[in-house]
């Protein structure tokens, strides 16, 4: 069996339950909500996340759903929802990406909506995330960075005590064409997370 068929036979228990979220992959569906989720973060999103200076496209937006379900069929990339568990509003993307299963690397991302800022559900996934990934895919190496002055994420990220491994000068392109510094993080383990309540996979 080749490496591609083998990584396809990979359990991944879905969904994570935290206290106050639901994080499941994304399925076709899900595109009207990120579009309106978008819509109402535009302003945030353009300061950090290069995927914006493709503009905004609900057509599109669907389509990206659609192809991160396959892509998590697939097992080459986990991109998650986060619903909030009294409401399932959607507040939160994120998800682990760029991973090795051989080696069992992983880099966590996210973005949370406008209306949801502010509410620790940064922080509160991320834990989870770290959590699922060293327990239920057998992780051996966590990775995070965030560009210079990008202090939202800087704050989560030190929150959860992961260790500054590098700053990469001038590595980081932002959607506006500068060039900044990148500073990249590193967990090799769950030690000291703030405590969390969670559990995975069905039932």
């Amino acid at each position: 069996m080749n490496e591609e068929n083998k990584n396809i036979l990979i359990d991944i228990p879905v969904p994570i339950v935290t206290p106050r979220l639901i994080l499941r992959p994304l399925q076709a569906g899900d595109g009207a909500a990120l579009t309106a989720a978008k819509a109402e973060t535009w302003e945030d999103l353009t300061q950090w996340m290069a995927w914006t200076d493709k503009g905004q496209d609900a057509d599109a937006d669907e389509a990206y759903v659609r192809n991160c379900h396959a892509e998590f069929i697939l097992r080459k990339d986990i991109t998650l929802l986060g619903l909030e568990k009294d409401t399932n509003r959607p507040v939160i993307w994120t998800g682990l990406h760029r991973f090795d299963w051989t080696l069992r690397h992983f880099e966590i991302g996210y973005w949370v909506r406008k209306s949801a800022q502010g509410q620790g559900y940064a922080t509160e996934s991320t834990n989870a995330l770290i959590r699922y990934a060293f327990n239920a895919l057998n992780a051996k190496r966590m990775k995070i960075h965030h560009a210079k002055d990008n202090d939202a994420s800087r704050t989560v990220i030190e929150k959860l005590g992961f260790e500054r491994e590098a700053i990469k000068k001038q590595a980081h392109e932002l959607p506006d064409g500068r060039i900044v510094d990148e500073y990249c993080y590193v967990r090799l383990n769950t030690d000291n997370l703030p405590p969390l309540d969670i559990h995975w996979g069905p039932g």
